[in-house]
């Protein structure tokens, strides 16, 4: 899932539809999602908003239905400044500094994932690796040792 190396450290952006819109594209670029995948992704945002707020930073996890996937890649951003999000569930603003963004092909495999992104976020060292991490191969080490592969 991260044979692409969808991997953008320290990305400006003005909101989370425009963070959301970059990720999209590459995906796009790397041949793992459709054409309709970003419309589809940013639709599914406004009426299923994916923020979580942790106690020291901000996640969204977006993701769409797996007709606009071709196969399963995810995508990684550290935004260069956080960006507001909706949080799931309540739709309070939070403020986000890290995106996964799932593309899966099967749809039973995002439940799995997400699990595993939940895990991976209520890792503080995890975290603070990746806030700190200087490169993509950092970043895939560091997700794969946290079992996204």
């Amino acid at each position: 899932m991260l044979s692409d190396k969808v991997i953008l450290l320290d990305e400006p952006a003005d909101s989370d539809q425009e963070a959301l819109g970059i990720m999209a594209e590459h995906l796009l670029k790397s041949g793992a999602v459709k054409e309709s995948y970003k419309p589809a992704l940013l639709q599914r945002e406004v009426d299923f908003p994916t923020g979580l707020a942790t106690e020291n930073i901000g996640i969204a996890m977006p993701h769409t239905d797996a007709e606009h996937v071709n196969y399963d890649q995810i995508a990684f951003m550290r935004l260069r400044e956080p960006v507001s999000f909706l949080q799931m569930g309540d739709g309070v603003k939070i403020q986000v500094k890290f995106i996964f963004m799932l593309a899966l092909k099967e749809a039973h495999s995002q439940l799995d994932m997400l699990q595993t992104l939940v895990t991976l976020i209520q890792d503080e060292n995890k975290i603070q690796q990746l806030l700190v991490a200087t490169d993509e191969d950092n970043i895939v080490q560091i997700l794969k040792d946290a079992g996204i592969e």
